[in-house]
């Protein structure tokens, strides 16, 4: 009798843990299948956004350039206007002043000049590249869509965690985390922040999986604003560079906030 009672204990046993264990891989499986519906909205959302937006605003840059030791070595305060107008993007320099050694200069002029051939640089490799002036959401020579990893072609290469009931300043945020399978400095892992209601991107914390040759540290941060519910807009941006080459090294944070937006027609 006390080895029937002792058999059935074991069957027992083994039939609650195999209920478990069916459980669990059903719940693996179902938590599979929502982060897979949402990398599909999330990359269908990303699509939606004109690709060849048309916009203006006011905008603040703030570049500091470091020591060894990141010790501020001077400040740089920009304020312009930023127009896109299909995707191309032109600035017009209203004031530069820089700050170093205690002493602030105007810098005005040839922080204009210097970004207008920084800009005509672009434009040429752009064209050479049959670039045709980028995807409506370049700033600089890296398009937003080469940071992100929820296409079908890329998801392969990377981990995904899925938090829905994430925070954002204060407010609802669905999270994703993402770690790259594949090191590589085409392959961006980091945080994203959504809109639980419409899947809009409000936010990017990145840095490449591999750093680019000779690059020691590599960071963006961007918040996003939708633009009359439709057109995805950079509304700031936080980037640390950390690299260079012989004598040469950049160390350098840049910080930028844009205001007063307006699509245009």
């Amino acid at each position: 009798m006390t080895s029937n009672r002792r058999k059935w204990r074991s069957i027992g046993l083994c039939a609650g843990l195999m209920s478990l264990a069916l459980s669990a891989a059903g719940a693996q499986t179902s938590a599979s299948q929502d982060l897979a519906s949402f990398l599909d909205k999330a990359a269908q959302k990303i699509k939606s956004y004109p690709q060849k937006a048309s916009w203006t605003a006011s905008a603040v840059s703030k570049i500091t350039k470091m020591d060894r030791k990141w010790t501020p070595e001077s400040v740089t305060i920009v304020t312009k206007t930023v127009k896109l107008s299909d995707g191309e993007r032109d600035e017009v320099i209203l004031k530069a002043e820089e700050t170093k050694k205690g002493k602030t200069k105007d810098i005005t002029k040839q922080y204009a000049e210097d970004a207008k051939e920084t800009r005509d640089k672009e434009r040429k490799r752009r064209a050479k590249e049959g670039d045709g002036g980028g995807d409506g959401r370049r700033g600089g020579s890296m398009s937003l869509d080469s940071l992100l990893p929820f296409s079908e072609q890329k998801r392969g290469q990377f981990n995904f965690q899925l938090t829905e009931n994430a925070a954002l300043d204060g407010r609802p945020a669905v999270l994703l985390e993402v770690t790259a399978k594949v090191k590589d400095e085409k392959n961006w892992e980091g945080r994203f922040y959504f809109d639980p209601l419409t899947n809009d991107l409000l936010r990017i914390e990145v840095r490449p999986s591999e750093n680019p040759s000779m690059v020691k540290e590599l960071e963006f941060r961007m918040t996003f604003e939708i633009l009359e519910g439709r057109t995805l807009a950079v509304k700031s941006s936080w980037i640390k560079i950390n690299g260079g080459f012989f004598l040469k090294h950049i160390r350098q944070v840049i910080e930028e906030e844009y205001t007063g937006f307006e699509v245009v027609k």
